[in-house]
């Protein structure tokens, strides 16, 4: 019983050429199986098998999409904004991924099949011939071994590429015999020396410091990175064999601009080993046994017995004198066929074997047992054959044996084809270069870090820390927090916190909260104002506890809440990258430095500025009025004043007053006046301008007995703008409405209207205008006197003892 055993060389191969729909043109090797004549024979279709004859890109179907596809990445990346990242990184380079194949499209196959068939029916060529009823099968050459290779894209030390990573096959693949026993020479891999190869790619260095931190800005993939995965043992049945990996900036440039500008820089190699067989001897011996008979009997000279040894002496002399004819034929397609003649010349025990067989048939018969084996010699094929040393007598007797010598046979040898196919991708060039659009199917641009980025905010408290040492500069705050909330999966806000203290180094004071970033897609519920890249803040200001009112005469501070939210419960949607935390976003009122805009001359001039702030507190109450004094001495300092209303929508707005005194002395009448309310508005510096007693709208008093009574609150009663009551004398009632002041004591009260407008009361002129009397023992210039003289209607001449009216101190007997 016959079976296919595999392709045979010594019938020769067959080409076909085929056209595939989109014109590409493909050529195909057939090879016959070596049993081809004897299946047939038996009823048994013919087997032919195809050759793979070159590397392509594999596709989805046979017409789909290739399997192709090149991105070459671009990025710089920061830790601000992408995940993993310290510092700063840039980064340059591709990222290939193709997939090959041997075997070619069925359409091919099947027009190739179809001229096989079409050129073998019916032809009694033993190998080729198809004469049988079966239909043929079509087989795809068997392959031992499949070593796959892509060009190096990168330049070795010396500047050039180094070859191919093809290890050898030497000892893996031998030792396939065939018939007989003969071996098969190996592939060698290509000249490779056993157990050595070469390097395919160049790698980046791993060993290499990977450096990090801010001082990054480079990228750790080597430039002329080329390290393809899937090299190496591929597919032994004609299938796919895929290959990807990472590469550098100059190759995936070469890449990208080598599909798209005519040339394909990748060239795609697969050695194959291709078990064949071929008809190794064929071999003829032909002769008549008469005539070797005869020269075996003209030899004999009475010799009864005959020995290996005079056999084989004899038979190359017939093979000389022709009557025996031996043909043989080899096949030159093996590996070492020159030789192989030689070293069948060399050995002609194969030849003799053949002939022994036949010739112990035909004229010699084994000696009688009586013959002793020592004279025969002993050794060689025929001790094999015949046991022992024995030798062999002529038996020959023509008048029964009268047949020739025929023998033929074929011997097949089956060993190992190396063969090598490489493909460049032309077709996939040439879709290309075809259709422009189809491009971006297979090549795309891609910047780094797109579904890697993250949310980031970097939160900074702004805040003038109070002093210790000075009271007045900084602000009462005792720490700022900040919170920074960010949805997750469900839309629920996830909050990270932060606080910020005096006490912080610089590190400290800055909180950079991140999280990773979603797409709206990966958010359910969301909140309504949310996007990708909108996260929500959160800020608070914790107040100290401020100073007294009489603590500083310089600095008056109020505190009117002492946790500020400066944003909603829910926090504010904001996309700005840097936050602030500002001690001031709560509602402040700053006014200063405060100065005045005179110079006071001595220590007899005092000016009071009385502030108030406009609005109510947060718990709907009035803010109180705040004083300031300048003195001689202090003048020269400026003055603060700051309110925390804990209302971040507060408007400062203000208003001011200005009084003036001028200290009297025992012997003379002081000076006052009083300015009108001035608005104002706004935080920051403030020259308050101080009135003269006769700007409009300015009150003016002069400080004597008389015009303190006149000028003073009446006893009991409240005073403007919330100053307190004057308080009643000791153990006594309310003076009555009228007089305001009575005559002083032993005097008599008098009520009369000078020529100035001034009144004159119990023997004292109050005039309109403000001036003061020259003090005891001093001369009033003579002008001044006459006219006051003359504006005097009455003055006593004991002034006896004045009871004065104090607005502070109530009655005080002097």
């Amino acid at each position: 019983m016959t079976d296919a055993v595999g392709p045979v060389f010594t019938g020769g191969f067959e080409e076909f050429v085929v056209n595939d729909e989109q014109g590409q043109q493909y050529t195909i090797l057939y090879l016959p199986d070596r049993n081809n004549d004897h299946l047939q024979r038996e009823g048994k279709p013919p087997v032919y098998y195809w050759v793979p004859g070159q590397v392509r890109l594999a596709r989805f179907g046979d017409v789909g999409d290739f399997k192709f596809r090149h991105i070459h990445f671009v990025g710089v990346l920061d830790e601000q904004t992408h995940v993993g990242v310290e510092g700063r990184a840039e980064v340059v380079g591709g990222l290939l991924s193709f997939t090959t194949t041997s075997r070619y499209p069925t359409s091919v196959l099947q027009q190739a099949e179809q001229q096989v068939l079409a050129k073998f029916r019916g032809d009694d060529d033993r190998y080729w011939g198809w004469r049988s009823q079966a239909a043929p099968m079509f087989r795809i050459a068997p392959i031992r071994d499949n070593r796959t290779a892509i060009t190096n894209l990168a330049p070795g030390a010396d500047g050039t590429a180094p070859a191919e990573n093809i290890p050898t096959t030497a000892g893996a693949l031998t030792g396939v015999g065939g018939v007989g026993g003969a071996s098969g020479g190996g592939a060698s891999g290509g000249g490779v020396p056993p157990g050595r190869t070469r390097s395919l790619v160049r790698r980046a260095d791993l060993n290499r410091k990977v450096i990090h931190g801010r001082a990054i800005n480079r990228s750790t993939l080597d430039a002329w990175a080329w390290n393809l995965q899937g090299q190496g043992p591929g597919s032994v049945t004609g299938g796919e064999n895929a290959y990807a990996g990472l590469i550098g900036q100059y190759p995936s440039e070469l890449i990208w601009a080598g599909f798209k500008g005519g040339a394909s820089p990748i060239v795609a190699a697969q050695h194959l080993i291709l078990p064949m067989w071929s008809q190794e001897i064929w071999l003829k011996i032909t002769g008549e046994w008469d005539r070797i008979f005869q020269h075996f009997s003209a030899h004999a000279n009475a010799r009864y017995l005959w020995f290996s040894a005079d056999i084989k002496a004899e038979f190359n002399q017939l093979r000389i004198n022709g009557d025996i004819q031996v043909e043989m034929a080899i096949d030159g397609t093996l590996p070492g066929a020159e030789k192989m003649q030689e070293q069948i010349d060399k050995r002609v025990d194969m030849v003799l074997q053949r002939f022994m067989d036949q010739a112990t048939q035909r004229i010699f018969e084994p000696a009688p047992p009586e013959v002793k084996p020592a004279k025969a010699s002993s050794g060689g094929i025929f001790s094999s054959i015949f046991g022992g040393g024995g030798g062999l007598a002529l038996k020959y007797r023509r008048d029964e044996q009268h047949l020739n010598l025929h023998y033929e046979e074929t011997r097949y040898q089956r060993y190992l084809q190396p063969t090598t196919i490489s493909s460049s991708f032309e077709g996939f060039y040439n879709e290309i270069k075809d259709d422009p659009e189809a491009e971006r199917k297979y090549f795309t641009r891609l910047i780094m870090g797109e579904i890697g980025r993250k949310v980031t905010r970097i939160v900074k408290p702004v805040v003038n820390w109070p002093d210790p040492a000075k009271d007045w500069v900084g602000e009462p705050a005792a720490f700022l927090s900040a919170e920074i909330g960010y949805p997750d999966h469900t839309g629920n806000k996830q909050w990270l916190s932060h606080v910020f203290q005096s006490t912080d180094t610089t590190d400290q004071s800055n909180w950079t909260p991140a999280f990773a970033r979603r797409e709206e897609n990966e958010v359910s519920n969301a909140p309504a104002d949310w996007k990708p890249d909108v996260a929500y803040v959160r800020r608070r200001v914790h107040l100290s506890e401020p100073m007294g009112m009489t603590d500083n005469p310089f600095v008056k501070v109020d505190v009117e809440k002492n946790v500020v939210d400066i944003d909603p419960e829910g926090g504010v949607a904001t996309t700005d990258q840097i936050l602030e935390v500002r001690a001031d976003s709560v509602g402040k009122l700053e006014v200063g430095p405060i100065d005045i805009d005179v110079v006071l001359q001595d220590n007899t001039q005092v000016v009071t500025v009385e502030f108030k702030a406009e609005g109510r507190k947060i718990d709907g109450s009035e803010r109180p009025v705040v004083k300031f004094q300048w003195n001689n001495d202090d003048q020269d300092d400026s003055r603060y004043w700051e309110i925390f209303t804990g209302q971040p929508d507060y408007v400062p707005r203000y208003k001011y007053r200005v009084s003036v005194n001028v200290k009297g002395t025992l012997f003379s009448a002081g000076m006052a006046w009083t300015g009108p309310w001035i608005e104002g508005q706004g935080n920051g510096p403030l020259m308050v301008h101080v009135p003269k007693p006769d700007d409009e709208g300015v009150r003016t008093r002069r400080l004597a007995p008389r015009a303190l009574a006149l000028e003073a609150p009446r006893v009991g009663e409240a005073v403007e703008d919330g100053q307190p009551a004057v308080p009643l004398p000791p153990g006594g009632e309310p003076e009555p409405a009228e007089p305001d002041v009575g005559a002083p004591p032993g005097g008599r009260e008098v009520r009369a209207r000078g020529e100035g407008g001034g009144e004159t009361l119990s023997g004292y002129d109050f005039r309109g205008e403000s001036r003061m009397s020259p003090p005891p023992g001093e001369e009033e210039p003579a002008g001044e006197r006459t006219e006051r003289s003359s504006n005097m209607t009455d003055r006593p001449a004991d002034h006896g003892v004045l009871e004065e009216l104090s607005g502070k101190n109530g009655w005080n007997q002097l």
